[in-house]
């Protein structure tokens, strides 16, 4: 789909850039742009499409909580980014994370090995913690949320709280609603029940399976939740024998249909800890 914006428009609303270049394709939802300054690179997001515009205050929020490496860092916000048509359109600038999203990752092929699974399964879960300990739930774990900075699998960094959950402020949502990405979406999301924090940590186990060997555990090609999803997802995930055990006992208690059965975020970085301690 053609992009609302374009570079001499938003060099011209926000400040004058040495170079203003796209990021990928636009989606139904938004498009982002790669900002430069000299030696300095931000990016771009542009809400396209914002059907409940206060969600675009709650990740403002969000992220405005947490200051770390684990999770994005948001420059400058508005909601005054003008089109040529004069529609005007809330956006984010935020750090520029070089390296791609895991979802590149495994397209191309680049799966981790052991010790890098590990290091990115810790590090992601030690950045649950710290948006749950915000009262933040992501609600969107994703391999398109989440940029390895540099390439490197030891330093993930958690993107997009435009669907995340606010434990200490009224919430937008009335429920039954389902949202997020079908097929990392925990059992409780898709009976449109409330999210909780032990939601993110199914999203977690799920990628961390479909990084053991290439492939999500539980799709077989579709693009739409098949009839039988129910049972797929509550016949439990197979981790490739040629991995560690460790990985395996980590998927299996993430992995968990009933909610209350999964560790939260410290729990899952203590049992990882004990279950598969790192190579020395």
């Amino acid at each position: 789909m053609p992009r609302v914006m374009q570079a001499a428009e938003i060099s011209a609303q926000l400040e004058p850039f040495d170079l203003v270049t796209p990021v990928g394709e636009p989606s139904g939802s938004g498009e982002c742009w790669k900002l430069r300054k000299a030696s300095s690179e931000e990016a771009l997001k542009v809400i396209v499409k914002n059907p409940e515009p206060e969600r675009f205050d709650i990740e403002v929020r969000a992220l405005g909580r947490v200051d770390s490496p684990l999770v994005m860092d948001v420059h400058q916000f508005g909601d005054d980014l003008a089109a040529a048509d004069g529609t005007n359109y809330c956006y984010l600038i935020s750090e520029f994370i070089d390296g791609g999203d895991v979802r590149s990752h495994l397209n191309a092929g680049s799966l981790p090995n052991d010790a890098q699974l590990r290091d990115f399964i810790g590090a992601v879960a030690c950045g649950l913690e710290l948006l749950h300990a915000n009262q933040i739930i992501h609600r969107d774990i994703k391999p398109e949320n989440i940029i390895l900075r540099g390439g490197d699998w030891a330093s993930p960094v958690i993107i997009d709280l435009g669907l995340s959950r606010l434990l200490d402020a009224t919430t937008l949502t009335i429920y039954p609603w389902a949202a997020g990405t079908w097929p990392y979406m925990a059992p409780e999301q898709l009976r449109g029940e409330r999210a909780i924090a032990r939601t993110d940590l199914w999203a977690l186990g799920i990628m961390a399976a479909e990084l053991a060997d290439g492939a999500h555990p539980f799709l077989q090609g579709e693009t739409s939740p098949p009839p039988d999803w129910d049972r797929r997802i509550g016949g439990g995930v197979s981790i490739p024998g040629s991995r560690p055990a460790g990985l395996r006992d980590f998927v299996n208690a993430t992995v968990q249909v009933p909610a209350y059965r999964r560790p939260s975020a410290a729990e899952a970085i203590k049992f990882l800890a004990t279950a598969w301690p790192p190579s020395l």
